[in-house]
């Protein structure tokens, strides 16, 4: 069973015998019936309507509302028990005893703790939201960078492969083997080349001296 509808039997419950005790008791002759279970009815009931009040903000409370966070939740309690208090004594004093205003203190000293209580909550949601706010723009920096790192590495991959650099090594025995080649060509194209005939010169008969 859910603790509000236990809280509301008990004060039926409770205001009942004491509704029944007042009744029940006769005044002095002379005297006025005082029905004092007013005082307990009003005080209780002032605690059931402050509990109900946070079951139904907590009931309320929805990621991104004020209510969702549970310092709000816990000053917005607060206040409602102070004007409902408040009022009670007010009210009090004005048929008691009018001319001495004492509800002034209480409700000034309580004014006190309340507006400490704001400060302390206010404070605490401002620095959770702010932490909140830095993790989320890490998280969102840390999304960008993992998208630029896909996109660079996507754009590699599609890239023509450049064939790497020879080594000194490599080139060296490169040019050796042209050498090589071109010496053997060379060589068999003397090979198959034809040999030149040399004409030998005859040499004419000189004439005779007359």
């Amino acid at each position: 069973m859910k603790p509000l509808p236990v809280h509301l039997i008990a004060y039926v419950a409770v205001n009942a015998i004491l509704l029944a005790v007042n009744a029940s008791q006769t005044p002095a002759p002379g005297e006025q019936k005082e029905w004092w279970v007013i005082w307990p009815l009003a005080g209780w009931g002032i605690g059931l309507a402050a509990h109900a009040f946070a079951e139904w903000a907590q009931s309320r409370s929805r990621d991104g509302q004020l209510l969702s966070d549970e310092n709000v939740r816990g000053v917005a309690v607060h206040l409602f028990v102070y004007l409902a208090v408040n009022a009670l004594l007010i009210g009090i004093n004005l048929t008691y005893s009018p001319d001495n205003l004492w509800f002034i203190w209480p409700l000034l000293g309580w004014g006190l703790g309340l507006a400490g209580h704001a400060w302390l909550a206010y404070n605490a949601v401002t620095r959770r939201t702010v932490e909140r706010y830095a993790t989320e723009q890490q998280i969102l920096t840390e999304m960008k960078l993992e998208r630029q790192a896909a996109e660079i590495a996507a754009a590699v991959e599609k890239a023509p492969k450049k064939k790497a650099p020879a080594t000194a090594k490599r080139r060296k025995q490169a040019a050796a083997k042209t050498t090589k080649k071109t010496a053997a060509r060379r060589g068999t194209t003397a090979k198959r080349a034809p040999a030149k005939k040399v004409k030998k010169k005859t040499a004419k008969p000189a004439g005779k001296k007359r």
